[in-house]
């Protein structure tokens, strides 16, 4: 029997992006209650194993299949009840473990939830705010997955029928939460900024394997899906328009961790936030409402 651990574990998966884990952890660290960050580098050669050394973390340095095979170790590796999945160019925002614990003890039937998150860049100013709603499997293969990783909470008990499919490289996440839908796993979303995600350009997400994956698990889906994926397409759009997730108060304040500031957040206003992504990739400017 595992022995009883802390309350929340948080897994990281890591490779040669130091100045991104060190925000990453101050984020899990200054939350205010007892977690487990366990941490799961490639044999990284950027100072990541140095700085690692140093902190008051488990984590482990060796070569493995890609973040989804890093994923499963550190999950095997963790004991906490509940389990967070965090990016190295994700944050949580203060306080978001202490709410997720708290759900969870009020609602023992729910497995897993889902919250929102904004879109910020490398030097953690406000790109767009990204609203979900209720994870629901079809969606997430007729348009995209709307449930960010850095927002899902999942029990642990979810994990013993569950896992993260490492022969895929990019859409390993969206097929497990596909999976726990599909086994009866009950989630919900919860209407609440828990993180931050990192847009830099060169995410795994924009990585035109993903495209290919997709289409590759497309065809495993029963004929009445794919003959129906135009319709949810467009279901998606109102579901989207019904749970307002195009709209927002004329401020959104946030705190986060920069890598020159990892000892004390900095608290940041955006007026009139969007929810559209603009950026500016290779000195071109880019608008989008994907994300």
């Amino acid at each position: 029997m595992r022995p009883a651990g802390p309350a929340i574990s948080i897994v990281t998966p890591s490779f040669n992006m130091m100045q991104g884990v060190q925000c990453c952890c101050a984020s899990v660290a200054d939350q205010n209650i007892d977690v487990e960050h366990v941490i799961m580098d490639g044999g990284s050669t950027d100072g990541t194993v140095e700085w690692l050394s140093s902190q008051k973390l488990i984590w482990v340095s060796e070569p493995d299949k890609g973040m989804y095979d890093a994923l499963n170790k550190a999950i095997e590796k963790s004991s906490g009840a509940i389990i967070g999945h965090l990016n190295c160019d994700e944050q949580y925002l203060p306080g978001v473990l202490t709410y997720v614990k708290e759900y969870f003890d009020l609602h023992p039937d729910v497995d897993f939830i889902a919250a929102d998150f904004l879109v910020v860049d490398s030097s953690g100013e406000f790109i767009a705010y990204r609203k979900s709603f209720q994870p629901r499997w079809p969606y997430f293969f007729s348009n995209y997955l709307y449930t960010n990783t850095c927002t899902l909470f999942y029990r642990r008990r979810i994990f013993s029928e569950c896992k993260f499919d490492d022969s895929y490289k990019s859409i390993a996440d969206v097929i497990f939460l596909y999976q726990v839908i599909k086994k009866g796993f009950k989630g919900r979303h919860v209407k609440k900024y828990s993180a931050t995600f990192t847009f830099s350009g060169n995410n795994l997400s924009l990585n035109p394997i993903s495209s290919i994956e997709k289409k590759k698990f497309l065809k495993t889906l029963p004929i009445w899906y794919r003959l129906m994926r135009p319709v949810f397409f467009v279901l998606f759009f109102i579901e989207r328009i019904l749970n307002q997730t195009y709209s927002e108060s004329a401020t959104l304040s946030y705190s986060i961790f920069t890598p020159a500031n990892l000892t004390k957040r900095l608290t940041k206003n955006k007026v009139n936030p969007s929810f559209r992504l603009d950026f500016k990739l290779n000195g071109a400017e880019s608008s989008t409402t994907h994300g």
